[in-house]
């Protein structure tokens, strides 16, 4: 089956069967990634993971990919060259008119397949007003799912090596290895003051922090501990639980009234 949505004709993606069935939008982002990644390396990582779990799902698995969205809210990076950011008006105005047309077509459910971080809050307020606004059940798929190693790494880098460090660079050297620049790769871990309390860049006491004020590499974390075998790791890792998680989310039914009826509203 060719899951591919935007490979069919119009013709056959009216005559699909849309009791069960999600269409999934990869979200990506073109920003810095320190000086040995490419701009479109969030990008790279959720088209391919997609791809990954895609050729991972059952035969008969009713899940449908957009192309994915190259374009998100990077404000957090700018400063660098390269970085192409939209505000929060204009993303959240695409995502609503994406929903749209997917409604329009007949479609039950729409999955948002968030590659970047700095989208994580948008799109969780996105899914609820499309929820409520097209009666479409909508889902986030957050980056934690993309970047869940299974593979030992330090608490440090755990905890401040979010953003071009060890794992992403893992990633784009088992995805992109040309555009790589190991040579470039550096060390920075954010010096983030201990305050005793859980103040942190996230969490349940978040600062809104800016990339230039914390790295002037725009590094966060060990790019020197990228390999190709980690990336491959975590590609293989997370296919299936992806995978996994579209196949449910095709058959997902949301919440029920007192009397027994769906709450799906109309699409």
């Amino acid at each position: 089956m060719n899951h591919y949505l935007s490979h069919h004709t119009w013709t056959e993606i009216a005559a699909l069967n849309k009791t069960n069935g999600v269409v999934v939008l990869p979200v990506g982002a073109v920003e810095q990634h320190g000086p040995h990644l490419p701009t479109l390396t969030d990008t790279l990582i959720v088209s391919h993971m997609l791809d990954a779990a895609l050729a991972a799902l059952p035969e008969d698995a009713a899940v449908w990919a957009l192309p994915t969205l190259p374009f998100s809210k990077s404000n957090e990076h700018t400063g660098f060259p390269g970085t192409i950011s939209l505000s929060n008006q204009t993303l959240n105005a695409v995502l609503h008119d994406i929903a749209r047309s997917v409604a329009d077509a007949g479609f039950r459910r729409l999955a948002f397949l968030n590659g970047h971080g700095g989208n994580v809050a948008l799109l969780e307020a996105a899914a609820r007003d499309i929820r409520a606004a097209t009666g479409l059940m909508c889902f986030c798929l957050q980056p934690a799912l993309l970047v869940d190693p299974p593979f030992p790494i330090s608490d440090q880098e755990r905890r401040l090596g979010f953003h071009a460090g060890e794992l992403e660079t893992s990633l784009i050297l088992a995805i992109a290895p040309d555009l790589v620049h190991m040579n470039s790769a550096v060390v920075h871990y954010a010096d983030f003051p201990d305050t005793g309390t859980p103040l942190f860049f996230f969490g349940s006491a978040a600062t809104a922090w800016l990339g230039r004020d914390w790295s002037v590499t725009g590094v966060f974390g060990d790019a020197t501990l990228g390999t190709a075998q980690k990336g491959e790791a975590l590609i293989a890792s997370t296919a299936q639980k992806l995978a996994t998680l579209l196949t449910v989310i095709s058959s997902f039914e949301g919440g029920s009234n007192d009397d027994g009826r769906q709450t799906t509203g109309k699409v």
